[in-house]
């Protein structure tokens, strides 16, 4: 879960982008991690995607509607906010639902990058990106049709699936057990239908090894925190990276 790359002043840490509200310990290896960096590289800006979530002129959001089953898209609407940056359901692209629905079915708080980069700002510590919004967009982008509409259906069929899978996944997380988490990874719909895991973790992985490739030679200690699953299951940025690593913790 927190690695260092051999011979290089770079570590990989496995985070939780958000913690279930009702357990919100941090393990002390994350403290520790973020003490040893001089500079944070995280994998970007959750507020520069917003402008990336809306559909061009509704098109793209009324490909999804007919891929669904209709009770499942009533359902689907009356859980979506009606304004605000995520509302109406309508206006969304279709990667975009697919991402924020399972959150409007969790009780959550803020998880390890936004509590890292807050302490980085009030202290002057420097950070960067591993992607833009862009970049997002167009990775998640590629995920079809058919899989958004399939993995909605079974979110919306079960509906406490998405609270149950991220306490258990922050279980095996404070546990540091990454074996454990690809095993929780699998059994959700967000990953075992074809097309979904390839878009969110595999195109994104090897994007990310090549431009940290061009940070190994660095002086400074760089602490990189990407989502625990990037470096669990086939295809993980470990892989991708090739290059000989340690367990930290």
């Amino acid at each position: 879960m927190y690695f260092q790359l051999t011979g290089t002043h770079v570590r990989l840490l496995g985070s939780m982008h958000l913690f279930p509200a009702t357990s919100r310990r941090t393990p002390p290896w994350i403290a520790e991690a973020y003490d040893w960096a001089d500079a944070l590289v995280v994998e970007s800006d959750p507020a520069t995607i917003l402008p990336f979530l809306k559909a061009d002129a509704h098109l793209d959001a009324a490909q999804l509607r007919p891929l669904m089953r209709d009770e499942a898209w009533m359902q689907l609407q009356a859980l979506w906010p009606t304004g605000g940056p995520l509302g109406p359901l309508e206006t969304l692209r279709p990667w975009a639902t697919l991402i924020v629905a399972p959150t409007l079915l969790q009780q959550v708080v803020e998880g390890v990058e936004p509590r890292m980069l807050r302490s980085a700002m009030a202290q002057a510590k420097p950070y960067r990106y591993l992607e833009s919004a862009g970049d997002v967009a167009v990775a998640l982008e590629s995920i079809p049709l058919h899989a958004i509409a399939a993995a909605l259906d079974m979110l919306i069929a079960d509906r406490g699936e998405p609270q149950r899978t991220l306490e258990r996944m922050h279980a095996a997380w404070l546990e540091g057990d990454l074996h454990a988490i690809q095993r929780i990874a699998v059994e959700s719909p967000m990953f075992n239908l074809p097309g979904i895991r390839h878009a969110i973790l595999d195109v994104r992985n090897r994007a990310w090894a090549a431009r940290l490739n061009e940070l190994l030679d660095t002086r400074e200690r760089t602490l990189v925190v990407v989502g625990a699953l990037h470096l669990c299951g086939p295809g993980n940025l470990i892989d991708c990276l090739a290059r000989p690593v340690q367990a930290v913790f």
